[in-house]
């Protein structure tokens, strides 16, 4: 038997006991209906206080372009937006691992 014939013979064999692990789909444990509420509103706690911090940055590069130090200005909007995107992948994750 060649190293190709045994790879296959090893693929076939996978792919039936694959098809023999139950995947069932994921279900909320009943009473934790207030933990997807109190996420939700951590979320949007959080995307409320980014967009006061991009807001903030923005007035801020203004001021420091106003002055002559606009070389500084680039990270007090990069930060703010860096935040929205773990907070929308953690939500994403989240979602994901709920099946939602």
């Amino acid at each position: 038997m060649s190293a190709i014939e045994v790879l296959h013979s090893v693929n076939e064999t996978a792919n039936v006991l694959a098809g023999v692990i139950p995947n069932p789909p994921p279900a909320q444990p009943p009473g934790t209906e207030g933990v997807t509420t109190i996420l939700s509103w951590l979320k949007w706690i959080g995307y409320v206080v980014v967009g006061g911090a991009i807001i903030v940055g923005g007035i801020l590069i203004a001021v420091s372009f106003r002055r002559g130090e606009g070389h500084d200005a680039l990270p007090k909007i990069i930060w703010p937006m860096a935040g929205a995107i773990v907070i929308g992948g953690g939500a994403a994750l989240i979602g994901i691992l709920a099946g939602a």
